[in-house]
C-alpha cells in the first residue's frame, strides 16, 4: 500500500572537499546557494571556482532537480572549459532525461578532455547501456575489464554485464552477473534494485534470499543487505519477518530515513499504530525525509484508529496539500467528523470523496448516513441507491437503507427489500443485520428464526448484532440463544 521505489543510479560524478565541521559545511552551502540563487537572473557576472560548482552540482543532484543541475552544469563549463568533470554531470543528467543525443555529445567533449579518464569510460558505458547500444557497450566493458582494479570496480563492471545480459533475454545469466556484483559489493544498490525489482527474476526469489543469508552470514552488521532481506519478505507477504529485517537495518544505521519510513509502514500494515508513529516521527525528523500523499495518508489513519482525530485532520490535511485529487483522503476526513457527530462538515467531506475518480460504494456509504443523521431522507436515500449500484452485494448500505426506511414509517417496504436480497446472496453482515431489521419493525419471531440460521453459520460474528443493539445483551431469551451456539470447550 501507498509504496514506489526508485532504482539508484549506479553512476555519479565524484565529488568532495576537505573535511568540514558539519555545522560549517551547511552554512557554507547554504551561503553558496544564496549567491546562486539570488545572482542566478545575472549569473554572468558570478563567477565561482571548481569546488563550488561541485557543491551545487551534488547539491541540486540530491535534491532531483535536474533541471538546475544542467544549468550549473552548463555554466560550469562556460567558465571552466577544460574541466572534464562537469562534462560527466552533463552526460548523466542527458541520460537521466532520455535526452540521447544530449547525453552523447558530452560524453564526446569528455573524450577529448580526458581520453583515458576511467570514470569517464564507465559512465560511457552506462550511458551506452542504458540506450540499448550493446555491441559498443560490450566494446567499453572488456576494455575496463583491463584496467579497473579492486572489488568495488569489478562490481560495477558485473552490474552492467548482467543489464547487457538482461537485455539479450538471456536472464539467468543476468542473474548470475548481478548476483556476482552483489558478493564482490554487498553495497552495490544498483545490483540489488535489479535483483529485487526485476521481474525477469521472479523464478529466482528463492535463490536471491539464499544470497541475502549468505552475505548476512558472513557480515551480519551490513544495513542494507538487511533492508534488501525486509524488501523480499515484504513482497513474499511475510510481515514479521519484514519487520524483524527493517528493525535490524534500522538498528544498524539509526540515521537513514528510508530504513525508518519501511519499518514504519510495516507496523502500519500490523495494526501497531502506536508503534508506527513514533518511526515516523522518526522519518520526519530527518533532513533527508520527504513529504509525501502516502506517509501522511498512514499518519493520519495511525491517529484515528488511536482515536486522536485533531492530529488526524490535521495529517490528512497535509496530504491534501500534496495530492488533493485522492478520494481517500477525503473519506477518512469525513469518518472523523462522524466520529464526532459534525455530520454536517462530515457530509462535506465524503461528498467531494464522491467526486473523486476511484471512489468506492463505502464513500456513499458515509454520505448517505450523514444525510441520514441530519434527516436529509431524500439525499440519504439516494447515496444509498448510488453505493448499491455500484456493488449490489454491499450488506452494510443494504441494511443503512432498510434502517432508512424504517425510520420513516415504511416497514413493509424495508422488510420486503432485506427479504428479497437474502434470496439474492447471504453474509454475516447481512443476515445480522436482517434479525436487527425485523426487531425494529417487532417481528421478534422471525427476527429469533433468522438468528437460529445467522448463529449456526456464522456464530464467530455476532457481536454485529450486539454492536447493532446493546440493549440486547440484557435479553435472557437473545443470551439464551448465544448459549446455545456458543462452542464447547
Amino acid at each position: 500500500m501507498f509504496k514506489h521505489r526508485v532504482p539508484a543510479n549506479s553512476y555519479t560524478p565524484s565529488h568532495g572537499t576537505a573535511a568540514t565541521p558539519m555545522n560549517k559545511k551547511n552554512n557554507q552551502l547554504k551561503a553558496l546557494l544564496a549567491r546562486y540563487e539570488n545572482d542566478e537572473i545575472n549569473n554572468d557576472s558570478l563567477f565561482l571556482s571548481e569546488e563550488e560548482f561541485d557543491e551545487l552540482l551534488a547539491h541540486y543532484y540530491e535534491q532531483h532537480d535536474y533541471d538546475r543541475t544542467l544549468e550549473v552544469a552548463d555554466m560550469a563549463i562556460a567558465q571552466h572549459r577544460f574541466s572534464p568533470e562537469f562534462y560527466k554531470w552533463k552526460a548523466l543528467i542527458h541520460k537521466i532525461n532520455l535526452e540521447e543525443d544530449d547525453a552523447f555529445a558530452a560524453l564526446e567533449k569528455l573524450s577529448i578532455y580526458a581520453p583515458n579518464d576511467e570514470e569517464a569510460l564507465l559512465l560511457r558505458l552506462e550511458v551506452l547501456v542504458h540506450f540499448g547500444h550493446r555491441e559498443p557497450a560490450r566494446e567499453v566493458l572488456e576494455r575496463l575489464r583491463t584496467s579497473v582494479r579492486g572489488d568495488e570496480k569489478f562490481s560495477l563492471l558485473a552490474f552492467f554485464d548482467g543489464l547487457l545480459l538482461m537485455q539479450e533475454f538471456r536472464f539467468e545469466e543476468s542473474f548470475l552477473a548481478l548476483t556476482e556484483a552483489v558478493k564482490l559489493d554487498p553495497l552495490q544498490e544498483p545490483a540489488l534494485e535489479e535483483l529485487i525489482n526485476a521481474s525477469e527474476f521472479v523464478a529466482y526469489r528463492k535463490r536471491l534470499l539464499k544470497l541475502f543469508n549468505h552475505l548476512l552470514a558472513k557480515d551480519p552488521f551490513n544495513d542494507l543487505i538487511w533492508y534488501y532481506t525486509g524488501l523480499w519478505h515484504d513482497d513474499d507477504g511475510n510481515d514479521l519477518a519484514a519487520l524483524d529485517a527493517f528493525a535490524n537495518a534500522r538498528s544498524l544505521k539509526s540515521d537513514h530515513p528510508v530504513y525508518d519510513l519501511e519499518y514504519a509502514d510495516k507496523l502500519f500494515d500490523l495494526d501497531r499504530y502506536e508503534l508506527a508513529l513514533k518511526a515516523y516521527t522518526a522519518y520526519f525528523e530527518s533532513d533527508k525525509a520527504e513529504d509525501s500523499y502516502e506517509t501522511f495518508m498512514r499518519v493520519g489513519r495511525s491517529y484515528q484508529m488511536l482515536n486522536h482525530l485533531d492530529k488526524a485532520k490535521k495529517a490528512y490535511g497535509r496530504a491534501i496539500e500534496l495530492n488533493a485529487e485522492m478520494y481517500d483522503i477525503f473519506q477518512h476526513l469525513g469518518e472523523c467528523f462522524a466520529a464526532e457527530e459534525k455530520w454536517r462538515i462530515a457530509a462535506y467531506n465524503y461528498g467531494r470523496a464522491v467526486e473523486r475518480e476511484g471512489h468506492t460504494p463505502d464513500c456513499w456509504l458515509g454520505l448517505g448516513l450523514c444525510h441520514a443523521a441530519l434527516n436529509e431522507n431524500k439525499e440519504a436515500e439516494f447515496a444509498f441507491q448510488k453505493a448499491l449500484a455500484m456493488d449490489d452485494r454491499y450488506s452494510d448500505a443494504v441494511i443503512a437503507y432498510a434502517v432508512l426506511m424504517v425510520e420513516q414509517g415504511e416497514e413493509v417496504r424495508a422488510l420486503t427489500f432485506v427479504n428479497d436480497t437474502l434470496e439474492r446472496y447471504e453474509d454475516a453482515s447481512l443476515i445480522y443485520g436482517a434479525v436487527a431489521i425485523h426487531l425494529m419493525t417487532n417481528r421478534r419471531a422471525e427476527a429469533l428464526t433468522l438468528l437460529n440460521t445467522a448463529l449456526s453459520e456464522y456464530y464467530e460474528a455476532h457481536q454485529m448484532l450486539i454492536d447493532f443493539f446493546p440493549d440486547l445483551k440484557k435479553d435472557r431469551e437473545i443470551e439464551a440463544i448465544f448459549n446455545l451456539y456458543r462452542p464447547r470447550e
